[in-house]
């Protein structure tokens, strides 16, 4: 794996600092308090992410999170997969191998804009691209999708433009402008819009909440769009 950074900048500067603090982050962890942040919607997508992973799934997810998002993976994979994560947080890796101590997950250290060689059945970004300076998304989009096996899945689950009809629209774009400078990108484009490669990937998107939330799937294409022209000019050569 390549070489391993330290936090990158934005986390301080967007007041992040709750990643660095075990006890903000004890208080964050409790389902009651990380669900609050998606006003009722979070059992909708925990229930559809646990039907979107097969049981026997090889899972990467990159960054922990609070709640019980892990847990529900976790819970789908421990018997025949595998899950492994990665976070560049030592605050966050240490909170989470002590809470999880019990389970069998493979905890890492590790800055996913940095390459990885291991192939992953299920990739899974959980409420992080929202947190990612553009130019940091494309990367981390990037190594996602680039990190599959053939007919690989990854799942990406964020925040999206509201219905014109939500009455928390406004007030979250204004909220969203003032601390989470990122996150009205995904309003204004689809998630695949941010990787280089969408066209090898088939796209579909849930969402939740009106419209405040999204899941949107990227499955791996067997052939890629270049084999299918390769293969579209042999048999129009041998026709």
């Amino acid at each position: 794996m390549g070489k391993i950074n330290e936090l990158p900048p934005y986390m301080s500067i967007l007041g992040n600092k709750v990643y660095a603090s075990r006890k903000w982050s004890a208080v964050l962890d409790d389902p009651r308090i990380a669900g609050l942040s998606y006003f009722g919607a979070q059992n909708k997508i925990l229930k559809d992410l646990w039907h979107d992973i097969n049981r026997n799934s090889h899972v990467l997810q990159i960054g922990l999170t609070f709640g019980n998002e892990i847990i529900t993976v976790y819970g789908k994979v421990h018997l025949q997969g595998k899950l492994d994560i990665f976070d560049i947080s030592q605050t966050q890796i240490d909170f989470a191998r002590e809470r999880y101590s019990h389970r069998e997950m493979e905890i890492i250290k590790y800055d996913a804009t940095q390459v990885w060689y291991e192939k992953y059945d299920i990739i899974i970004c959980y409420n992080l691209l929202h947190e990612l300076p553009l130019k940091t998304r494309k990367i981390v989009m990037d190594n996602v999708l680039d990190g599959l096996t053939n007919g690989g899945k990854a799942i990406f689950v964020d925040y999206a433009k509201p219905k014109w009809w939500n009455p928390l629209r406004w007030p979250l774009l204004w909220y969203n402008r003032l601390y989470r400078p990122f996150t009205e990108s995904l309003w204004e484009q689809p998630i695949e819009n941010f990787c280089s490669n969408k066209d090898d990937f088939r796209w579909n998107h849930t969402y939740y909440h009106g419209g405040m939330y999204q899941k949107t799937i990227a499955v791996k294409k067997i052939l890629s769009s270049e084999d299918i022209v390769k293969l579209t000019k042999f048999f129009r050569n041998i026709g």
